[in-house]
């Protein structure tokens, strides 16, 4: 049984200082300062040609991007320290909830995996978060194409100077289209790259608490166990039965 002693002596090994918000800012340093100076080289401080319309393409992607920013498993596992009093807590409630004694021994018949898939299935929408990675560079390339097709002349010219005009303006603008790709594109690398360094930390920090935790389960083996000491022993009545209905003076 999972007594409130327990809960405060697990509680003191996962003592953590970290601040989802902090997750949050770091996650939003590079694509914010991309799109800056996306921004930036729009209204001319920088030297390089960006069209109004990748702006606000490459603007759209950011804005999604910050949408899916709170299911990112960098931020989520984060969230998951700071609630280790309450999830503990939860814990209990779970154990008292599926007390078993067998053998004058008693603990939770259920597992650990159960409670925590429940317990963490309010904590991101793991929906989002596995299409994030593949919904940037998409639209990224849609972007472009996009960013083509506005910056695409009618070609209706009569002469060879115009026409030149007009293919050096569809050249530009296909540059710049580019850029939506290469924001996307970066976006999907860039949320893949913490995506698999927070799950990485949430597994690590499971596993302990399971380790911790396992004592207030039965398991499988805990259960054979038993049941071969049961099956013992109750061999060993039988044994005694025999011997005594064989026995001389029962004879």
């Amino acid at each position: 049984m999972l007594l409130n002693d327990n809960l405060i002596d697990l509680s003191t090994k996962f003592h953590t200082t970290c601040r989802p918000m902090s997750r949050i800012f770091i996650l939003l340093t590079v694509p914010s300062a991309l799109f800056a100076i996306i921004i930036l080289c729009y209204l001319g401080k920088l030297p390089l040609a960006v069209e109004i319309h990748s702006v606000i393409l490459i603007g759209f992607i950011y804005f999604i991007y910050l949408f899916f920013i709170i299911h990112n498993a960098y931020y989520v596992s984060c969230k998951f320290k700071t609630q280790y009093t309450a999830m503990f807590f939860s814990l209990k409630e779970y154990v008292d909830n599926n007390l078993l004694t067998i053998d004058n021994s008693t603990k939770a018949n259920g597992s650990f995996d159960d409670f925590l898939k429940d317990y963490t299935s309010n904590l991101r929408n793991t929906n989002f978060s596995s299409i994030a990675s593949g919904i940037f560079p998409t639209l990224g390339i849609l972007g472009t194409f996009i960013s083509i097709a506005f910056s695409m002349p009618d070609f209706s010219s009569g002469t060879s100077n115009a026409l030149e005009k007009e293919i050096t303006v569809l050249l530009g603008g296909v540059g710049t289209a580019f850029y939506v790709s290469i924001f996307g594109i970066f976006l999907s690398i860039w949320w893949t790259f913490f995506e698999k360094i927070g799950m990485s930390r949430f597994e690590h920090d499971t596993y302990i608490i399971k380790e911790n935790t396992k004592s207030f389960f039965w398991t499988r083996v805990d259960i054979e166990s038993i049941h071969i000491k049961s099956n013992l022993d109750n061999f060993a009545k039988m044994s005694d039965v025999f011997e005594k209905i064989t026995s001389s003076n029962m004879m």
